[in-house]
């Protein structure tokens, strides 16, 4: 079923491998597994919440499917963290900029990477923590998947570590002159 889900979620990147480019018109492998990545994700849980509702309300008598609700939680865990990831790549986070729009070209600047700063500081800790975390659940595992339950914690230190080097790289496009690479704008 897995598989299946891996060649669904290829076939959808591959038709959508249009929003995989750069400004300048290149293809962009980085966005392309991304877009993979996210697209397995989201059809793992809804695979697993479609077979939980049918197994549930239709067939209860004839099939029994535990590992549906571990399973879904686990590709929401997942999917929330990577969707993170993605979006701080993008700069693209929630943002209020009432004020910070008021401010002179240099002051954005200063502004834009103090906040680099500030979530490089936060993220670090975040990572170094979540890696120790994860790690301690190693030994535990799930009731129905089988699975260590650190599969469940290691989404922290991943997703972390992608944000760590999508705002360092941030820093650098900032500090060059050059705007964040958004490719999860909506076509116009």
């Amino acid at each position: 079923m897995v598989l299946v889900l891996a060649a669904l979620a290829a076939w959808f990147a591959w038709t959508l491998r249009g929003d995989c480019r750069k400004a300048d018109g290149r293809f962009d492998p980085w966005a392309a597994f991304e877009t993979y990545v996210s697209l397995f994700l989201m059809l793992c849980m809804l695979m697993s919440s479609v077979a939980q509702v049918l197994v549930r309300y239709l067939f209860s008598d004839l099939v029994d499917l535990p590992w549906t609700e571990e399973f879904g939680r686990l590709a929401l865990i997942w999917a929330g963290f990577w969707g993170g990831a993605a979006l701080q790549r993008a700069d693209d986070h929630i943002s209020m900029t009432v004020v910070f729009d008021l401010l002179p070209e240099r002051a954005k600047l200063a502004v834009r990477l103090f906040g680099d700063i500030v979530t490089l500081a936060v993220l670090a800790p975040i990572v170094w923590l979540g890696w120790e975390s994860a790690r301690n659940l190693d030994i535990m595992h799930a009731i129905s998947l089988g699975l260590p339950l650190s599969v469940f914690a290691y989404p922290v230190p991943v997703a972390g570590a992608l944000m760590v080097l999508h705002t360092v790289a941030l820093m650098v496009r900032r500090l060059t002159g050059r705007p964040p690479v958004r490719h999860l704008e909506p076509a116009v």
